[in-house]
């Protein structure tokens, strides 16, 4: 046992001896290879001094300067002038002050130092470079030229095998479409793509980015942001958990909490998925979305599948939001749901499409299609195209109804004051002497007639204007089954509420 012992020491140290001789053997001297004159005096120093046309070579590096002082023995050159280091294809560096350790292979080269790899050119104070791993580092604040981009910061590292720059600490990169500002930059010269580690401002004509992690391709101009990222206009801001967007292109996608807001049509709309086209200036967000426009110094509500933004208002077109499937729109005034809907920024019409119901106070109203015209006291009149149908529920849960193929309501301070029929009119009206009394029912059949209600909402006048046919009943003798004109429904459980717009 004692001899296997002393073969696995002895083995270990020859493996020893090996590694540390091929250590030394990696271990490459520094040659001179020119110098106009060489003096060596050792009360001076251990040194040789070189002067005029200096050249020195170790492995695929060779150094040009003035004059320097050789220290041979511990392999070191401290050298003066103008300095010029190359490494076989790899880099070019130039300085006025050098100190290179040939067993290390540092050089720490200071004063006017540039450093180029053929596309980038760095400029610093002071530059330390590990020749073996091909890695160079500044603290002193560092100017990079790379193409259009002009980059500054106060620390970096180089790595030169990957073309790739670390930077930390007020980093301005500058380019004729943009400046950025970060905390923490990678950036790699050769793919041109820049990578923010830290909070980071990207500012152009027309917006200011901000993230705390993304990355930009400078030569593509695709970039992507996330962590407390959002894109600020003049009038606008969108807020997301991640965003990509390509320049050239304009198009532009968002991730997760959406929120954008539009300052100038006092707008809000959030959802979980946006996608923006900038050059047909379209907004499309989906994922639960939900809108607020503020209006008449109140809210307007919005919920859909879908919300699309078409902001182009070139060549007469109007600012438009469309909204697609389960539509549901609620105001203190109004309250409506549809399958697809139209706000125009314009003038605040709304159009509802496909069989579409709105509320206004006691009255419901439907038809194919809805049009709503507002002032700024609210609803002034609206038109219900093909199937118009008015329900008004009045304090005795009795209901008076209009119907007709287009009604047309106007409104005052909310409440309907004028129905204009058009086409197959239909009325069904419970006439109040005063709050629990009826005198009687009327029942109107008429081509085209004019419905005029007072503000208790009792009808002050009808004008037939084709064919009429008018009954008034007595309200114990008006039949059950006129009570309800074909096609009534009552979907006061499908009104929205205030609080499905707020969660």
């Amino acid at each position: 046992m004692v001899k296997h012992f002393l073969t696995c020491v002895l083995t270990f140290l020859c493996l020893a001896v090996l590694s540390q001789n091929i250590n030394i053997a990696k271990k490459s001297k520094i040659e001179i290879l020119s110098a106009d004159e060489l003096i060596y005096n050792q009360e001076v120093g251990r040194y040789q001094i070189c002067r005029g046309n200096v050249r020195f070579k170790q492995g695929s590096m060779l150094m040009d300067c003035d004059s320097a002082r050789f220290y041979e023995d511990v392999n070191k050159i401290e050298a003066f002038g103008d300095i010029y280091i190359r490494q076989r294809d790899t880099l070019d560096l130039w300085g006025k002050y050098l100190e290179y350790d040939g067993d290390t292979r540092l050089a720490k080269v200071s004063k006017d130092v540039r450093l180029t790899d053929g596309k980038m050119t760095l400029t610093t104070d002071q530059l330390n470079y590990n020749m073996v791993d091909k890695v160079g580092f500044y603290t002193t604040g560092g100017n990079i030229v790379n193409g259009e981009d002009r980059l500054y910061s106060k620390r970096g590292t180089y790595f030169s095998r990957s073309k790739e720059f670390f930077f930390k600490d007020s980093v301005q990169l500058t380019n004729p479409e943009y400046t950025m500002e970060s905390d923490t930059l990678k950036y790699n010269t050769k793919s041109k793509v820049a990578t923010f580690l830290g909070p980071t401002y990207i500012r152009s004509e027309e917006n200011t980015i901000y993230c705390q992690y993304g990355w930009y391709n400078t030569e593509k101009e695709t970039s992507q942001f996330s962590k407390g990222a959002y894109i600020e206009g003049e009038s606008n801001k969108l807020t997301a958990d991640s965003m990509m967007y390509h320049r050239t292109t304009g198009f532009g996608e968002a991730f997760g909490n959406i929120s954008l807001i539009d300052t100038s049509e006092q707008v809000s709309i959030y959802g979980n998925y946006g996608r923006y086209q900038r050059l047909e200036k379209i907004t499309l967000v989906t994922g639960s979305p939900r809108a607020i426009k503020n209006l008449d110094g109140d809210s307007l509500y919005f919920r859909a599948d879908t919300f699309i933004d078409l902001a182009d208002t070139l060549e007469g077109k109007k600012r438009r939001l469309m909204a697609y499937r389960s539509v549901k729109l609620y105001k203190s005034d109004m309250q409506a749901i549809s399958d697809s809907m139209e706000y125009n920024f314009t003038d605040s019409t709304i159009g509802f499409y496909d069989n579409p119901i709105l509320w206004a106070e006691n009255n419901q109203i439907t038809g194919d299609t809805i049009l709503v015209f507002r002032n700024k006291d609210g609803i002034e009149r609206l038109e219900a195209y093909r199937n118009g149908y008015v329900i008004e529920q009045d304090s005795n849960r009795l209901y008076n109804q209009i119907k007709g193929k287009h009604l047309e309501a106007f409104f005052i301070n909310g409440k309907i004051y004028k129905v204009d029929v058009d086409g197959n009119g239909q009325s069904v009206y419970y006439v109040l002497e005063d709050s629990a009394k009826y005198s009687g029912v009327n029942e109107v059949i008429c081509g085209m007639m004019t419905i005029n209600i007072d503000t208790g909402n009792r009808i002050r006048t009808i004008v037939f204007k084709n064919k009429p046919k008018a009954t008034f009943y007595p309200i114990e003798k008006f039949p059950e089954n006129k009570s309800r004109l074909q096609g009534f429904n009552w979907y006061s459980a499908l009104r929205p509420e205030k609080f499905i717009f707020l969660n």
